[in-house]
């Protein structure tokens, strides 16, 4: 029962999430359907990432583009109208791919401690960003996004935060709202996630970061 509470936590947010942002971009991209039309823009994205990854933001065109991914520049303005369009979807892959990770880990510690929870989803985060640590530090660093709306994996989570720690409300302080906590765990595990694969200092190894990280949210929820 209680997997399937989570199940369509996650079910909603997600389907939030793309509604949301489908709103805000339907005027500006057309957005792929068929099997083939989604292979065509993901090879348009991987060759954004390939260029963004050789020579920076600044050489990304939509000429490179079709060139690097075999593509006429027509299928190209099809489905990006601009660099810009190009840099949301790249955003917007990234977070999908993120949220998918952390969604399969909150559903796999369902019915275990609060430990175990905030351990599981740091855990995500850490192994969503170790898959491609290059390409996640140029995403924060170099690829423009927020003025066209994306959905971060905060906001897009924030509701399945708040049903996986509903049974652990006892652990909280009794005045302490539970949508808060939600929200400041949600942002603190975004940013610590990141933070462990992308800011260590020297010395610091990725266990110890992503365990310490882990001693910091939890001292949030149960103080």
């Amino acid at each position: 029962m209680r997997e399937n509470k989570l199940t369509k936590a996650h079910i909603s947010i997600y389907t939030f999430a793309v509604k949301h942002k489908a709103s805000r971009s339907s005027n500006r991209r057309r957005m792929p359907t068929q099997l083939r039309a989604r292979v065509t823009v993901d090879s348009m994205l991987d060759a954004t990432v390939k260029l963004l990854k050789g020579e920076g933001s600044s050489s990304i065109t939509t000429n490179r583009i079709a060139e690097t991914a075999g593509v006429s520049i027509g299928s190209v303005y099809q489905y990006f109208p601009n660099k810009r369009a190009l840099f949301v979807a790249l955003h917007e892959r990234h977070i999908r791919d993120v949220a998918g990770i952390v969604a399969r880990k909150m559903i796999e510690c369902a019915d275990t401690s609060l430990e175990q929870l905030v351990e599981s989803v740091v855990d995500g985060m850490v192994e969503a960003h170790t898959v491609d640590p290059e390409l996640s530090e140029l995403l924060q660093s170099e690829v423009p996004h927020r003025a066209d709306g994306t959905v971060e994996f905060s906001i897009r989570f924030h509701e399945a935060f708040r049903t996986a720690l509903a049974p652990h409300v006892r652990r909280f302080a009794r005045k302490i709202d539970l949508n808060i906590r939600a929200f400041v765990m949600a942002n603190l595990v975004e940013a610590l996630g990141h933070a462990v694969v992308l800011r260590r200092p020297r010395g610091v190894s990725l266990a110890q970061a992503q365990a310490e990280s882990c001693k910091a949210i939890l001292a949030y929820l149960t103080s």
